[in-house]
């Protein structure tokens, strides 16, 4: 067994899926009371990356007090680049040799095999067909959909979008029909500043935030798997509060090595992070960037150095024209974090703002 494993286990670490289950308390309890209600709104889970949300919400899933009819939709584990993908995700393609009306065994209903090829050609709306499945469930129902931006930029028909189609169809379950839980999560926030922006959308769904645990939490884990206050210090400053780049240190730097294997080795995490960075504005064509892109990121990164954060809510429409590209390609690449309900932009972990703490070094000699 792992050493950590034993430790933690020792300590009374809840555990999932054979690995630590670290805090989320607050955020179990949340969920556990939303879904004691009716469905009324469609609710988006949103957060840094590696904050864990699709692990909470498969956690939940699997220890409901009571009995749900449960769906969980991951879009970044399917294929999606047309119509018939997304349908699909939803139903197994019928068997050709037998026959059309034979009722077979899909991933989310029993659906006769003509009625299908009827929703596959759009002679059949698959919206209105998967509500009337929805309501043949007796028990309260949950339907989770991970990463939804994967479908922005198909097209049902010529001039209808995918996405926006789906949206619609939660919004029926939830606010109009009050069927189904519906839970959208997410972390490109450029994605879901869009859909916050949105009258409609804003009005019948809710944003929860789902964070990196507070820093007190780091701390102690550190000092459970036995780190040296020192040690603790160091770690902090460079991973902060990401519990999962905790869990994983402990694989390569175990709490007796030297503090100068550590340091090294939370060095390289850092330029590994810089050479991520660095590769984006040297490959300015496949991002769409201007040539002026680093002076405006050094703009951005400086004032998020100096600040911890960058208010870009706040700034001058002139300069939000000039930034605004910048903040979308490094947000949608997990570099920065953008809060879609007050628009600040921060890095989306530590290890990128030491990164960042060293380009603007290499850059100017500050820092």
């Amino acid at each position: 067994m792992n050493t950590m494993i034993q430790i933690l286990k020792k300590k009374n670490y809840r555990f999932f899926r054979g690995e630590p289950f670290i805090d989320r308390d607050n955020e179990i309890s949340f969920l556990h009371s939303y879904f004691e209600g009716n469905p009324r709104r469609v609710l988006f889970l949103y957060g840094p990356k590696s904050t864990g949300k699709t692990t909470l919400m498969e956690y939940v899933l699997k220890n409901l007090d009571k009995n749900y009819w449960v769906n969980y939709l991951n879009l970044r584990r399917t294929l999606i680049a047309s119509y018939e993908n997304f349908v699909y995700s939803f139903f197994e393609e019928e068997d050709k040799t037998e026959e059309l009306n034979r009722t077979y065994d899909l991933k989310i209903f029993k659906l006769e095999a003509k009625t299908l090829k009827a929703v596959k050609s759009q002679s059949k709306n698959l919206f209105a067909e998967l509500i009337r499945q929805f309501e043949k469930i007796k028990e309260q129902k949950i339907f989770v959909i991970d990463e939804i931006q994967v479908l922005e930029d198909i097209y049902v028909e010529e001039n209808k979008e995918l996405l926006k189609e789906f949206l619609n169809f939660c919004v029926a379950l939830t606010k109009e029909l009050h069927l189904v839980h519906v839970v959208i999560l997410t972390s490109n926030t450029i994605f879901l500043e869009r859909i916050y922006n949105d009258a409609r959308m804003k009005e019948t769904s809710d944003f929860k935030l789902i964070n990196h645990p507070d820093k007190s939490v780091a701390i102690q884990t550190l000092k459970d798997l036995g780190y040296s206050d020192e040690k603790i210090e160091l770690i902090i400053e460079y991973y902060g509060s990401v519990i999962n780049r905790i869990i994983r240190l402990y694989t390569y730097v175990k709490p007796d090595d030297s503090i100068e294997k550590l340091r090294e080795f939370l060095e390289e995490e850092m330029i590994e992070a810089k050479s991520y960075i660095i590769d984006i504005l040297v490959h300015k064509d496949k991002y769409n960037l201007e040539k002026e892109r680093e002076e405006v990121f050094i703009e951005i990164i400086t004032e998020m150095v100096e600040k911890g954060l960058y208010d870009y809510a706040h700034k001058r429409l002139n300069t939000k024209r000039k930034v605004i590209k910048i903040i979308e390609v490094f947000s949608e690449k997990e570099i920065f974090f953008f809060e879609p309900k007050t628009s600040i932009v921060t890095p989306n972990s530590r290890i990128y703002l030491k990164a960042m703490q060293s380009y603007l070094k290499d850059y100017n000699g500050t820092y």
